[in-house]
């Protein structure tokens, strides 16, 4: 690790300030994360034709188990199409998204030693570690669910002291809720933002990437929360009108589901390539690009 100290504002300000010219200067580093955001939207088209005649029939069962009759029709289907899309983009984020992050993670470091990059170089290496990334994506995910659920049993208990507890409607309870529940995922991610990094880079285990990661953390902890949290923010607009999908297809036209979705998918977008370079870009900078 460097000896030279950086400051925590200096650390933030240099990692986005790379990611930036690496997002503008070498755009297709950021061509695993595009790929993953077209097979989002391809998704949404799919599920949309997978809930309409005659392919619905295949799952109505399953539709009429766990959200009942009415999401068959529309335009409660739209709403359904919601929520299967939420779950795909889950899947999608686990399975290719850490596959990304992995090629993406080499691609930087190699662009940082020589300004070039080869995605042959790239995806042997992500194949070879693959296990131990999902290892820690499968552990960070589940850590951010349990987490959500603490803060939904806090929120909860403050909001049975009334609703107007604070001075809040029902509404603004509920929009507390969604914000509050993306910036504690934001804080979780943040506490393990180094793990992947640590895995690519220096060749760690799941284990002890893990140490690598408490070890950087536990010094910049600020500077792992700016970086996670920020970005992520961009992201509340979104997780707003999901949350109220369907007042918002009362007061417009149903199909603005699909424009939410749409920009959802966006957004994810630029959040996993700023969060995933910038990291990479902060991981140097810690422990110093020449010390291997």
């Amino acid at each position: 690790m460097q000896k030279n100290k950086i400051s925590q504002g200096a650390l933030i300000q240099k990692s986005w300030a790379g990611a930036f010219d690496i997002i503008f200067g070498a755009n297709s580093i950021s061509i695993p994360f595009v790929i993953i955001a077209v097979l989002e939207l391809i998704g949404i088209v799919a599920l949309f034709f997978a809930i309409q005649p005659p392919l619905v029939k295949y799952i109505t069962p399953v539709v009429m188990r766990f959200w009942g009759r009415q999401f068959l029709h529309y335009p409660f289907s739209l709403l359904l199409l919601a929520r299967l899309f939420n779950y795909l983009q889950i899947v999608l984020a686990v399975v290719l998204g850490t596959f990304a992050s992995g090629l993406t993670i080499s691609n930087v470091f190699q662009y940082s030693q020589t300004e070039n990059f080869s995605y042959k170089t790239a995806f042997k290496k992500t194949l070879f570690k693959y296990v131990s990334l999902i290892i820690i994506t499968i552990s960070v995910f589940f850590l951010v669910k349990y987490a959500y659920s603490i803060e939904q049993k806090v929120l909860v208990k403050i909001m049975m002291k009334g609703q107007s507890f604070l001075g809040l409607r029902r509404e603004d309870w509920s929009m507390l809720f969604m914000v509050f529940g993306l910036i504690s995922a934001g804080f979780v991610q943040s506490l393990f933002i180094f793990t992947h990094t640590a895995i690519m880079i220096d060749n760690k285990n799941f284990i002890t990437a893990i140490f690598r990661n408490i070890a950087f953390v536990f010094k910049n902890l600020f500077a792992a929360c700016v970086l996670v949290i920020v970005p992520l923010l961009i992201y509340i607009p979104i997780t707003l009108l999901k949350g109220n999908l369907f007042e918002l297809m009362k007061r417009t036209r149903p199909e603005i589901v699909f424009a939410v979705l749409a920009f959802g998918v966006i957004a994810t977008l630029f959040i996993n390539i700023l969060i995933t370079i910038s990291a990479t870009n902060a991981y140097f900078l810690i422990r110093g690009k020449d010390n291997d």
